[in-house]
């Protein structure tokens, strides 16, 4: 054998080799789980929603069912120059109409997703979806921290005859004691947005007034979502 014709070559078809499993095994684009959050015009989901509430100072309590409807229907630029979207929410009716209730607004970008509620800012999901991640909740206005973490991440679950493939369940980690009650959970579907939610927010305390035995009062308010159906217009 010529080593000097040889040499080059296997070289060559060394060469050829590595080109074409570069060209054949691209990295794979890393996932943020940013699908957790559509912001596709037209996109849509119903809740049946369960809310109630409990004064016992002024000897208060009630509660309401409803569904509920949220659309995403415009974009639009915020006040920081972002893109975002406008969600309008129907209530339906006892006529079986949807009737406009309120206008929300949600914005997504590389690293979070926030929702306006209420004209109140908030940190629903940061990217990536994984473990190990924590956040405030109100970072984005005046209210009291309430940290976040997600508990599962792409993982399938299922309601009201609808099977997700991945959803994540975003939780607080806070630590709740005989005095306050706050529970703060949400679930996302790929593709679809909030499927969930749970949220408990409630004070006990204890009453002394002798000679009448001890008097527990609660204040609370209790508030459930759930996805009965979703779409895209």
């Amino acid at each position: 054998m010529n080593t000097r014709t040889a040499i080059p070559a296997i070289l060559a078809t060394l060469a050829l080799l590595h080109a074409g499993c570069r060209e054949d095994d691209p990295a794979a684009p890393l996932d943020l789980g940013q699908g957790y959050f559509p912001t596709r015009l037209g996109h849509w989901v119903e809740y049946q929603v369960d809310s109630a509430w409990r004064d016992d100072a002024i000897n208060s309590s009630g509660q309401l069912t409803y569904s509920l409807r949220e659309v995403i229907e415009e974009d639009h630029i915020d006040n920081e120059g972002r893109p975002a979207q406008r969600i309008r929410r129907y209530v339906l009716d006892s006529l079986g109409d949807w009737v406009i209730r309120d206008v929300w607004t949600q914005t997504r970008n590389a690293t979070s997703a926030e929702r306006t509620e209420e004209n109140l800012r908030l940190v629903k999901l940061v990217f990536p979806v994984r473990g190990g991640q924590f956040w405030d909740l109100n970072a984005r206005n005046t209210e009291d921290e309430l940290e976040m973490t997600y508990s599962t991440w792409d993982v399938p679950w299922s309601v009201n005859g609808m099977a997700f493939d991945s959803t994540a369940l975003v939780e607080t980690t806070f630590f709740n004691n005989l005095v306050d009650t706050v529970i703060h959970t949400e679930r996302y579907a790929k593709g679809v947005g909030l499927v969930y939610q749970r949220r408990v927010v409630s004070n006990t305390q204890t009453i002394f007034n002798p000679p009448l035995p001890p008097q527990v009062e609660i204040e609370g308010t209790y508030l459930t979502m759930t996805a009965t159906a979703w779409g895209d217009l």
